[in-house]
């Protein structure tokens, strides 16, 4: 063993990982783990002197391990941080370079751990990437030069992908983007392999490096000149996230740019206070990628605490910037009148340790998602990776029924969200689902779908959360909604299935003093809230593509109490229309606070 020369601060061991190295050292993982195998319980704090550094999985920690919204499966770890306390890695400015299907950093039964001053990247990343040079709408087939990052070959007559070591056998989940704008393509929807046809898709070789793809794609294929990028069949994607945090409390990243992952950037399930301070999903400068993770920036699920996500770039993901949220079990039988059989639904929670004893647990009606009441858990029996038993204190009542949803109440954060920019990605921006108070503010949004988004759902991803105190303030929203498909900047669309009276979903939303420039016209739908102000709000055309849906009024508010709409001015040739069908309590302006250039339809009766 070579001995590393090392000081105290903080009350930390400071190692330097030149002094474990051999010299000319091709791959880092065994020095990690070596450093980390005499630093049990932590106290450490690990320095890489600033340079390039490789991992490989060969000599890399390696278990099963169940990652939420990822595929689950054996999964190898380049620094696995488990049951340690008061650690710090700082890379100094290093570049982290990653070889194979395995995660970066795990962070797992630990407390106080920082991460900071390093990049994360791939050599070779997790999907295809081709230029258009020709497309023939009338044969159903696009010509491509694909980018020499990835392996490719032929199986049958279909394309398939060799990077990190695995085989995706057919194209999969496809997006389309432009080079110009590093965005995803107006109008992208148009352009994409419906669902199942990826698995069909023929592919020829063509003359100098083409490839020609035939399938059936949504409308057409896209024009010459846009970028298609591929990354394999839903599944097998999202296997490799560049952080995952997991039952653990006081996590703080800053200072990180993480260039590429097979998966999520940052993804935390079931722990708590958690800071984010410039964490970048960026595109590294200089290179040739269109995207940067394959999946989410950022994703919390049952957290708990404070959440801090700030002075972040969010870029070029193929999914969500952040989304917070719990988990939805669906009761499959009331076994007793204290105990519930229920179970995980969507594959990719499948293994989630969804309670323990003492947690606070509230009851959804299958349909309408509002409570039925809450109990306490006496006992949490997990029986595989799908079902668990639940033994409540007390009895649960005589209306629950198969069908109905568990969430934890006792796993939800308040989230900070603030000074991030997040632009060109596919999906969302934003996605808030939890009880605790959440602020988002002085952002820059420009997502391809709606930027901010409430859902509560039942039905696919079971995600849980209903909002009770939400401030959106001073933040831009540029151009959002641009990929194709029906959506607002601003959505509330819980899958509530039944409306019942007096019932709502949401709760205390408040928009004011945002910038909405945008070249269509719905900025704001909401469904199902009980308390919606949107005031001093300013709404600017910007004319930079045509409008997709011009029939979608730029407000429209159905099933919602106590709606308040004030001091907002739209700026552009037209009046704006705001569509209410809500309930008791609608105010529309006031003496001291007019509306301008706004056109008022289906006002309620009770409006004020």
């Amino acid at each position: 063993m070579i001995l590393a020369a090392s000081t105290a601060a903080h009350g930390r061991e400071v190692v330097s990982v030149a002094a474990y190295a051999a010299p000319g050292c091709d791959d880092y993982t065994p020095v990690v783990r070596s450093i980390l195998e005499e630093h049990p319980d932590g106290n450490l704090t690990l320095v890489f002197p600033k340079g390039e550094y490789h991992f490989f999985r060969t000599c890399a920690r390696g278990k099963y391990h169940a990652v939420t919204n990822h595929d689950n499966g054996y999964k190898y770890f380049a620094f696995p941080l488990e049951g340690m306390c008061d650690v710090e890695i700082d890379g100094q400015g290093s570049a982290f370079v990653f070889h194979d299907v395995m995660t970066p950093f795990l962070v797992e039964h630990s407390e106080n751990v920082t991460l900071k001053n390093f990049s994360i990247d791939w050599e070779e990343p997790f999907y295809i990437q081709g230029t258009v040079v020709a497309s023939d709408p009338e044969n159903g087939t696009v010509d491509l030069r694909l980018t020499d990052f990835s392996e490719v070959a032929m199986e049958g007559d279909r394309l398939t992908l060799t990077n990190n070591g695995q085989v995706l056998h057919f194209l999969g989940e496809t997006m389309v983007f432009d080079p110009r704008t590093r965005a995803v393509a107006y109008n992208a929807a148009r352009y994409l392999l419906g669902g199942p046809h990826t698995r069909t898709a023929e592919a020829r070789k063509m003359d100098n490096g083409i490839w020609r793809i035939k399938a059936r794609f949504a409308k057409e294929p896209a024009p010459a000149g846009l970028v298609y990028v591929f990354k394999g069949p839903n599944g097998l994607n999202r296997l490799a996230p560049a952080i995952h945090v997991k039952d653990s409390e006081r996590f703080k990243a800053e200072r990180i740019d993480i260039y590429h992952a097979g998966g999520m950037g940052v993804i935390a399930e079931k722990s708590g206070d958690l800071h984010l301070d410039r964490v970048n999903v960026c595109l590294k400068p200089g290179s040739d990628r269109m995207v940067t993770t394959t999946a989410d920036a950022t994703h919390f699920c049952n957290c708990r605490g404070t959440v801090v996500v700030e002075n972040c770039l969010f870029e070029n993901m193929l999914d969500d910037a952040t989304n917070v949220h719990g988990t939805y079990l669906k009761v499959e039988r009331v076994v007793d009148e204290r105990t519930l059989l229920a179970r995980l639904n969507h594959p990719q929670q499948f293994d989630y340790d969804f309670a323990a004893v003492g947690d606070e647990i509230r009851i959804v009606d299958a349909q309408s998602i509002a409570p039925k009441g809450s109990n306490r858990v006496a006992e949490y029996r997990k029986i595989n990776e799908v079902y668990a038993q639940v033994r409540f204190e007390k009895p649960v009542g005589p209306d629950v029924a198969a069908g109905d949803g568990l969430e934890n109440m006792s796993w939800y954060p308040e989230l900070t969200f603030r000074n991030n920019v997040v632009r060109n990605n596919r999906a969302r921006s934003i996605l808030l689902s939890s009880g605790r108070k959440m602020i988002v503010e002085n952002n820059t949004f420009s997502s391809m779908m709606t930027s901010i988004l409430f859902e509560g759902d039942l039905d696919h991803w079971h995600e849980s959360g209903a909002v009770s105190e939400v401030v959106i303030r001073n933040n831009t929203f540029f151009d959002c909604c641009y990929g194709g498909n029906k959506a607002s900047v601003i959505w509330v669309n819980p899958h509530v299935k039944t409306k019942p009276e007096g019932v709502y979903y949401e709760r205390n939303i408040l928009i004011e003093n945002n910038l909405f420039k945008s070249f269509d016209r719905s900025v704001l739908r909401a469904c199902s809230v009980d308390g919606l102000v949107f005031r001093d709000n300013v709404i600017e055309p910007s004319g930079t593509y045509p409008s997709l849906f011009p029939e979608i009024p730029e407000v429209e508010v159905e099933h919602v109490r106590g709606f308040v709409f004030s001091g907002n001015r739209y700026v552009g040739k037209s009046e704006a229309e705001v569509s209410v069908r809500a309930d008791f309590g609608t105010e529309i302006g006031s003496n001291r606070q007019k509306n301008r250039n706004f056109i008022i339809r289906n006002h309620d009766e009770h409006a004020e």
